[in-house]
């Protein structure tokens, strides 16, 4: 009877623990799709200023929300870079929020040239609109575009 009972305790401790990496995967994968949902609106919405004024204008209130969006999904993909499931959700994300802009055929690409993007390291709110690197780093993600 105590074999039994220490079983079925060692079973519900390993289903418990079980349910709980799933879900913290699961977890996980919802949040890289944000980020890539999040990630390829500010790039739709950064892309048409840029291809409209030929700049990027950090001191426009929308360019600086969508440029900060970018560098969150810079640092982002920084701390999970060696997760595959995560890119893959991010990826998700962010083709279905761009507008047609990064499809499936460009979207890899376009994800290494933002995690390549050192332009966008150490990126905060309040130092954003005073940096010439965050804006050049933005337009070399969008002339990878170029539609």
């Amino acid at each position: 009877m105590k074999r039994l009972g220490l079983l079925l305790m060692c079973v519900a401790t390993l289903a418990l623990t079980s349910c709980g990496m799933m879900q913290s995967a699961a977890g996980s994968n919802s949040a890289a799709q944000a980020t890539g949902t999040a990630c390829g609106t500010a790039v739709q919405g950064l892309y048409s200023s840029y291809k409209n004024t030929g700049k990027v204008d950090l001191t426009v209130g929308n360019n600086l929300t969508n440029a900060l969006a970018v560098a969150t999904a810079y640092s982002e993909l920084q701390n999970n870079k060696d997760n595959a499931a995560y890119r893959k959700a991010f990826t998700t994300g962010l083709i279905a929020s761009s507008a047609g802009l990064i499809t499936s055929a460009n979207a890899n690409s376009f994800v290494d040239k933002l995690m390549n993007s050192v332009g966008l390291s150490n990126v905060t709110a309040d130092k954003i609109s005073q940096t010439a690197t965050t804006a050049a780093a933005i337009v070399t993600l969008l002339n990878a575009l170029n539609q």
